[in-house]
């Protein structure tokens, strides 16, 4: 398997949208065999990512030799940037490309002014939770969450345990 050193972090472009919801289809794979909540088995039977919502935000893909193994999608509100997917092929699991988007997406928000990146994730499995604290985010203080977020947490709710869910964020400077 290469490394994310191989792979080209860039802007999606406008024809490879339409294979994005493969890619997240993908890589929900791994939800239903997770030990946990009945939301995970949810999350693997769901339907991908529509279209319509990356037209919502800014698309980032990470490439190995001509074949996307990954994307994140980051929608500004707020004065936020809110990373509101990350997929990655499960054959590139494991290799850096998910760190390398994050990295992308965090520095983009540097660039933009925006004033952090955050997200919404499960708590336990070892790819959602642990895996962003262990790239520098931190529980978001309730606070901080400003009306675009405090929506999108309130849609989670209608189809989700909020209590196996948790708010991330990575301030920016």
């Amino acid at each position: 398997m290469a490394s994310p050193g191989d792979a080209i972090i860039r802007p999606a472009r406008p024809h490879e949208i339409a294979g994005l919801p493969a890619i997240d289809q993908a890589a929900r794979t791994r939800y239903a065999s997770a030990a946990g909540p009945a939301a995970y088995r949810f999350v693997a039977s769901a339907p991908p990512i529509a279209l319509a919502r990356f037209s919502a935000g800014d698309t980032i893909v990470a490439e190995r030799d001509g074949a996307l193994v990954g994307f994140a999608l980051a929608q500004p509100f707020d004065g936020i940037l809110y990373l509101a997917n990350i997929s990655v092929r499960p054959e590139a699991g494991g290799h850096g490309f998910g760190a390398a988007l994050v990295n992308h997406i965090v520095a983009h928000a540097a660039a933009t002014g925006a004033g952090a990146v955050t997200l919404a994730t499960f708590r336990i499995p070892p790819w959602n939770g642990p895996w962003f604290r262990r790239h520098g985010f931190v529980p978001m203080p309730e606070e901080k969450i400003g009306s675009g977020l405090r929506a999108v947490l309130e849609r989670h709710a209608e189809t989700l345990d909020m209590a196996t869910r948790e708010t991330l964020w990575r301030p920016i400077g």
